[in-house]
């Protein structure tokens, strides 16, 4: 008697199931992933920019006019996105009236979001026109508002003065310092010419 094609369909999956031992194997190895399983790999960020600049200049401006220029030897970028870690720094701050402050610190942060500017170790600030010159570990320069901000000891000396205080706010439009903590004030009275 001939079977008939359709009677024979389901011998195929019967002849599969009875061979499973013999190709089971071969057919793993042939199917799993070359290089092995990096369960983290989906997971990467793909736009992390890591880089080093050297020789920095960054400009601020408001409305198109000049506020501040930060120059730093080299410029690290950091976990946080927009953050910038600097080192050898010399900053000039433009105010309203064309006074310039310069400031110089071993080491800054910047971040482009926010336009703060954090500087610490060793930082000098110098108002050359009326001869001042702050010095401090820590400070916070802020371009929207225009002021520098120190939250640890500072002092600041110009002609016939000498200031120390705790911390110290300066608003760079009005050219206003406030000292605070505990102050001890020099002044030595002005020599006649």
């Amino acid at each position: 008697m001939i079977a008939h094609p359709r009677n024979l369909l389901w011998l195929i999956p019967l002849l599969l199931l009875v061979t499973f031992p013999a190709w089971r194997l071969p057919l793993a190895s042939f199917l799993e992933p070359r290089g092995g399983y990096d369960p983290n790999f989906g997971k990467r960020d793909q736009n992390v920019h890591n880089f080093i600049l050297e020789k920095v200049i960054i400009i601020q401006d408001q409305q198109g006019e000049k506020t501040a220029e930060v120059r730093a030897e080299s410029a690290y970028t950091t976990d946080i996105p927009n953050e910038f870690e600097l080192t050898t720094v010399d900053a000039d701050l433009f105010g309203k009236d064309g006074e310039t402050v310069t400031i110089k610190a071993n080491k800054g942060l910047y971040n482009t979001e926010t336009r703060k500017l954090t500087l610490q170790q060793d930082v000098r600030v110098s108002r050359e026109v009326e001869n001042q010159h702050l010095f401090t570990e820590l400070l916070y320069y802020n371009d929207t508002d225009q002021t520098i901000q120190s939250p640890v000891d500072t002092r600041l000396k110009g002609d016939n003065m000498e200031i120390n205080g705790s911390s110290l706010d300066y608003d760079i439009t009005t050219t206003q310092y406030k000292i605070g903590g505990r102050v001890y004030c020099i002044i030595s009275p002005q020599s006649e010419k």
